[in-house]
């Protein structure tokens, strides 16, 4: 097992195109990847456009108030993104894009970009280790990423992360990069540890790319097809395609990017910190996430059991615009209904609950396109419908009404 590479050029992904191929002229993934593809998004993090680190990044754990943004250190712009690590301690803190926060599924393959910097008198003692970078990192569906929780079984997190150590290091001095991997086939509670012999030097910005791609899946059993891939400065310097990290496909990749602390029982030996800019990701095998899932109003059709009654707002030739009200609870969802119209979610509806409405009823409100079709389910009663223009069909629990024989408003009910 392992499998670390010096000076590849070219490589194929499962799909079997050749995406992972890498020049040195490309200074950006937008250079590198297929931006088309679909169910793939190219995220591009700008610092200067944040105030704060939580704007752009899941900061948790560790010391979080040890990152912050630095005016002072930057590779091409305003500022960079800092984690101090002080004399004595491990702890820095992660600061990861976190995939379902920012309204993506969690995708089976990203790869990463980012400019990275280790501070000008950075110093590690023999043999310590120190973590900077995920590739990729479960934690939803458990705890067996990291801390020494012991192996993962398929379904209870796993992780990809980077170090810089003071291990096996050369003539040319710098601090060698290594790779720590909680995967189902390591050998104890702690993840795999493997040296990278490809250093990096104390105050001087490097390039790192990095891509992991998530094993498939056969009748349940986890295919030791999982890729963790590395480049320093343009040059493949890792390359693994043997893992196993999951045996269901609902559980890939939640967080990428920073993540630092210093050992695991060993402390700095004195303040050091780390710099991030230009920060890239593209993440590819997006799965759509229901927009119930998003929403507390949205609702999944399968509970359409749950309520008393259902609305089917069907539109016309033009665009309307319409405010339903309900003396109860009201949500959207999608069905089809006796009339072999098919509602779909409709991303303008807002839905006030009757708790923060001046009128006591719970409203939905919405624009509605052409020759389309939304749909909703309440509890409580239906009370009015206030539509410009009227829509071609309404339905309430079943029955066709006129919409003109429906109040516009509670007050005419």
């Amino acid at each position: 097992m392992g499998g670390t590479i010096v000076g590849a050029a070219s490589l194929q992904s499962n799909d079997g195109s050749d995406e992972n191929e890498r020049n040195e002229s490309d200074d950006s993934l937008a250079d590198t990847v297929d931006v088309q593809r679909e169910n793939a998004e190219l995220i591009e993090i700008d610092y200067s456009e944040h105030s704060r680190p939580e704007d752009a990044y899941r900061v948790w754990t560790g010391q979080p108030n040890r990152m912050s943004f630095d005016d002072s250190v930057a590779f091409d712009g305003e500022k960079s993104l800092r984690c101090d690590i002080l004399k004595e301690t491990s702890n820095g803190t992660n600061a990861a894009y976190w995939f379902p926060a920012n309204g993506y599924g969690q995708p089976n393959k990203v790869r990463q970009r980012s400019m990275i910097r280790l501070s000008e008198d950075w110093t590690m003692e023999e043999n310590d280790v120190c973590r900077f970078w995920t590739a990729g990192l479960n934690t939803e569906a458990g705890p067996h990423g990291s801390g020494g929780r012991g192996r993962p079984s398929g379904n209870d997190g796993w992780s990809i992360m980077l170090a810089v150590t003071d291990r096996r290091n050369g003539e040319n001095g710098g601090y060698n990069l290594a790779t720590y991997t909680y995967h189902m086939d390591q050998s104890g509670s702690t993840g795999e540890f493997e040296v990278v012999d490809s250093p990096v030097h104390s105050g001087e910005w490097f390039e790192l790319e990095t891509e992991v791609v998530m094993n498939t899946v056969s009748d349940g059993e986890a295919d030791p097809n999982g890729k963790g891939r590395y480049w320093l400065n343009g040059e493949l310097v890792y390359e693994r395609t043997d893992f196993r990290w999951t045996t269901v496909d609902e559980q890939a990749i939640e967080y990428a990017g920073p993540l630092v602390r210093y050992g695991g029982s060993e402390v700095a030996p004195i303040d050091l910190a780390v710099f991030y800019d230009e920060h890239e990701l593209f993440a590819a095998g997006i799965p759509e996430i229901p927009p119930y899932e998003n929403n507390p109003y949205f609702e999944d059709p399968a509970n359409l059991d749950d309520y008393d009654g259902r609305v089917t707002y069907v539109n016309g030739d033009e665009e309307s615009t319409y405010r339903l009200y309900i003396d109860g609870f009201v949500a959207h969802s999608n069905w089809s209904n006796v009339d072999g119209h098919q509602s779909k979610y409709n991303e303008t509806v807002q839905i006030t609950p009757a708790d923060e409405s001046e009128s006591g009823y719970a409203i939905a409100e919405a624009t509605a396109k052409p020759h389309t079709v939304d749909g909703y389910l309440f509890n409580g009663e239906f009370v009015a419908l206030d539509a410009d223009p009227d829509p071609a069909e309404l339905w309430i629990s079943g029955d066709q009404v006129d919409p003109a024989t429906v109040p516009s408003s509670p007050e005419d009910a």
